[in-house]
This record gives C-alpha cells, sequence and structure tokens, in this order.
C-alpha cells in the first residue's frame, strides 16, 4: 500500500460504519466531491479492502461491533506501519463537542451528528496533513 506525499485532488477512500444511513449518506456525499469509495459495515470487510487495493483514506465509526475502529486501527498499523491509511473516526458517542482524538493512537474523531462542511474540512485537513 502507498501514498503519495501530497493529497490528490480526489482521494480513495474506504468507510466503515454499521449505520446504514450514515454510511450511505456519507458515501453520497464524498462521491459528490469526487472521491471514489469503497463502503462496508464491517472492519473484517475493510481490511480485506485494504489488502485489495491501497486507499489514501478510512474513514470509520469508533464503536461497532465485531471490530471496532481503534482495533481496525490497530490492525492497520500492524500490517501496515509505514504506508497505511490516513485515518479518521466518526461517532456520536464522545465527551466533547465537534472533533477531538482518540487517546493514545491520536486519531481525529469527527462527532456526529456532523455537517457536510465538518465532514469535508477533516477530509481534507487530513489529506494535506505531512
Amino acid at each position: 500500500m502507498s501514498r503519495s506525499p501530497s493529497a490528490p485532488a480526489t482521494a480513495r477512500i474506504v468507510l466503515v460504519d454499521d449505520d446504514e444511513y450514515v454510511r450511505e449518506v456519507t458515501e453520497m456525499v464524498l462521491t459528490g466531491a469526487g472521491h471514489s469509495v469503497r463502503s462496508t459495515a464491517s472492519g473484517l470487510e475493510a481490511l480485506r479492502f485494504l489488502e485489495e487495493e491501497s486507499c489514501d483514506l478510512l474513514i470509520a465509526d469508533l464503536r461497532m461491533p465485531e471490530i471496532d475502529g481503534p482495533t481496525l486501527h490497530r490492525e492497520i498499523v500492524a500490517r501496515w506501519p509505514h504506508d497505511g491509511p490516513r485515518v479518521l473516526f466518526v461517532s456520536g458517542q464522545t465527551d466533547a463537542p465537534g472533533e477531538s482524538t482518540v487517546a493514545p493512537l491520536d486519531v481525529p474523531v469527527l462527532v456526529k451528528p456532523f455537517t457536510l462542511d465538518d465532514l469535508h474540512a477533516a477530509v481534507a485537513r487530513l489529506l494535506t496533513a505531512p
């Protein structure tokens, strides 16, 4: 898996959320912005996607059945320590409003409900970060 040093105008994104409505709307918004999106309700399936093809960004719900966001992140780092995708968590179950991070993973969390502007800004920030 490899990621280019500069952010692409459009990105390859893997979206993982067990909430079908959130997943469909988020996929529609990201696709409408020109990104290529593969979506699933399963963290294990997301890992299979990543084994098949690299991506620039993985957006995952923080709390999911089967494999939660932090476990998924740890697995990605273990498998692809130097060239895995950037990760953004989304969650409706956090203590802080807006955007925060999950310690000790230092992964940003976009708190549900979020606006389209919030989503676009978080994606742009991660894709352009060094």
